[in-house]
């Protein structure tokens, strides 16, 4: 069975698709109403000219989730398949537990050994997918919620996302296929484990940074740590593995860390809130109704990631296990880094670089800022490491990463 992301018109494969879920809890100048079921739609075919999207469908009814997802409760049941799925969740849909010691994950991996194919769906939607059949559910329709789907290069490089998320997300597997036949002679494939809701035990701090490519040949990294990794994920993982300063709209309803991360370089700004007015759509959102999981490079960046992942940026997350994709679109950034509104007062510019930084938002930074651009570094070697200590944080760090740290003196000021 081929396995692939499909697209929002037809249902066709497509190389990878970004939803924006817009909240149920809008508002709009122009009197438009929402219902929460509202997507905007982002895909690997789109012009470089492109803009996100509202599409003209719903989550409730036809697009690229139903469609990509079919393809998995079409297949449930089948004897004598390759095929392998599983779906995770830590708000479980079958039960409507909470589980608050596995990851804080949500998403699906599928794979097809005899057609060497499979998708990745990383989503932010509690209790979902749902068991027999697809459908949203209604408690997911006040917030926002981000979604990323990729279809993967080969099962292989489903069976490497299962190894990085057995030791580091830990996700609470509710629901899988049978373990395929393939499999049933390697009992160590963390793709089976998975499958029986195996992670690994023990207090390690992990953390794990992995390389991979779409169907297509984009490159994309997963970036994740574990719940006893104990710092924070944007500011001492993600913002140092990319070497960039970022703007990060997540559900932050717990306090957030301080900005400066731990290279003392870069910096983590939380955004406050969503407004589609550059794409002409007149709606929009504060954080409180936002649980997205999204991460952008910020503008006085050279080169322009997007992250789309599971963590919050709040302290609570630095003791749950989980992750971020990172990858390159910049028809897509642009549309992203137009709707981030409310930018906290910290610039976005290297300390000691431009002279007078206090003050100056990331609306108002300068392209270029960072001088020469940077290659994407998801295929370096030194991103390709699985350490067992934060890259670049000494013990004094780590001892006191449970505390927040006071951002430098004459800096920057301290955030709400």
């Amino acid at each position: 069975m081929d396995l692939s992301a499909r697209d929002d018109q037809k249902g066709n494969p497509v190389d990878w698709w970004f939803m924006y879920k817009v909240s149920g809890k809008s508002t709009s100048t122009s009197g438009m109403t929402v219902k929460g079921d509202e997507y905007l739609y982002f895909d690997a075919g789109a012009p470089a000219n492109a803009t996100l999207v509202m599409s003209p469908h719903r989550v409730t009814n036809g697009g690229a989730l139903p469609a990509t997802l079919n393809q998995l409760y079409a297949a449930n049941g089948v004897t004598g398949a390759h095929l392998g799925w599983f779906f995770y969740n830590d708000e479980d849909p079958i039960t409507g537990i909470t589980n608050s010691v596995r990851g804080h994950t949500k998403g699906v991996l599928a794979f097809d050994i005899q057609s060497d194919t499979g998708f990745w769906l990383i989503q932010s939607t509690p209790k979902f997918p749902p068991r027999g059949s697809y459908s949203f559910p209604s408690t997911g329709m006040p917030n926002a919620q981000t979604l990323l789907c990729i279809t993967l290069q080969s099962a292989a490089v489903a069976q490497s996302i299962a190894k990085q998320m057995f030791v580091a997300q830990q996700p609470n597997v509710y629901l899988a296929s049978k373990i395929p036949p393939d499999l049933a002679g390697d009992p160590n494939d963390a793709r089976g484990k998975l499958m029986q809701n195996q992670v690994a035990s023990g207090t390690t701090p992990v953390q794990v940074v992995i390389p991979f490519h779409s169907k297509g040949g984009v490159k994309f990294m997963s970036i994740a740590k574990n719940s006893t990794w104990g710092l924070d994920f944007y500011n001492d993982l993600v913002g140092p593995t990319l070497h960039e300063n970022l703007d990060v709209e997540t559900w932050e309803h717990d306090p957030t860390p301080p900005p400066l991360q731990s290279d003392k370089v870069h910096t983590v700004v939380d955004m406050k809130g969503i407004d589609l007015s550059s794409l002409g759509i007149h709606l929009a959102w504060p954080e409180a109704d936002d649980h997205a999981k999204l991460c952008i490079s910020a503008r006085s960046e050279q080169v322009h990631f997007i992250c789309i992942g599971d963590m919050n940026f709040t302290i609570a997350q630095r003791k749950r296990g989980g992750g971020t994709t990172a990858f390159q679109c910049e028809p897509l950034w642009e549309s992203i880094s137009g709707i981030l509104r409310d930018v906290a007062p910290f610039p976005h510019v290297r300390a000691g670089r431009t002279g007078k930084a206090a003050g100056v938002s990331r609306a108002s930074t300068p392209r270029g800022s960072r001088g020469t651009a940077k290659k994407f570094r998801g295929v370096t070697k030194k991103s390709r490491v699985t350490a067992q200590k934060p890259r670049g944080v000494t013990k004094k760090t780590r001892g006191a990463a449970k505390k927040p740290r006071k951002p430098a003196t004459g800096r920057r000021k301290p955030r709400r």
